[in-house]
């Protein structure tokens, strides 16, 4: 309501609700998509989910000019989820490859083309693998899904008509399993 009086519009002048779907944490995507389906429905309004790692990726090249960035966004429990992404000609971020979990160790090689980075607190965490795959590559700490970067990222989908119904909105986890049994964290400190 706010947000709403602050801009000079009624709820009712929203065409679409754009959104974080995922990967992320699972609490976290639940209650984005949540608040969006509350919303879009309350106001009879579509709905756009945007990637998270394509928001980090959009983010990099707006704070620091990035043009070709491998994000990598700590899963927890020795897993990250990964994409990479280059820029198109309207300084949006595009999907280089799918998004996927794997282990640190197991993220694909980058494309050879492009001068590559790397962001996200998957690449901040496990740095010294990153620069082991990597020698030399510049990786970015500062950059996180913000609400800016979602936005880019959504106008761009929702005034090309992509935008979905309010109760088609749903999160993307790219994992199944949400925690380690306590043997499988011993066996993992041994």
């Amino acid at each position: 309501d706010a947000l709403m009086e602050k801009a000079g519009m009624a709820p009712s002048q929203l065409d679409a609700v754009i959104f974080g779907r995922g990967p992320g944490s699972f609490t976290g995507v639940r209650i984005g998509v949540a608040v969006t389906q509350g919303i879009a429905l309350g106001v009879d309004a579509g709905v756009f989910g945007v990637s998270t790692l394509q928001s980090i990726a959009q983010g990099c090249f707006r704070v620091h000019g990035e043009t070709h960035v491998a994000v990598s966004l700590d899963a927890r429990m020795d897993e990250v989820y990964f994409a990479v992404f280059a820029c198109d000609d309207n300084g949006l971020m595009q999907p280089v490859s799918d998004e996927m979990l794997v282990s640190p160790d197991a993220v694909p090689e980058l494309p050879t083309e492009g001068n590559w980075c790397w962001a996200g607190s998957g690449a901040e965490r496990y740095r010294d693998r990153v620069l082991n795959a990597s020698p030399g590559a510049r990786i970015h700490d500062d950059c996180w899904p913000m609400a800016q970067d979602l936005l880019a990222l959504g106008m761009a989908g929702v005034l090309s008509g992509a935008s979905l119904p309010a109760e088609q909105a749903a999160p993307v986890y790219l994992r199944d399993k949400v925690a380690q049994t306590t043997a499988e964290r011993a066996a993992l400190a041994r």
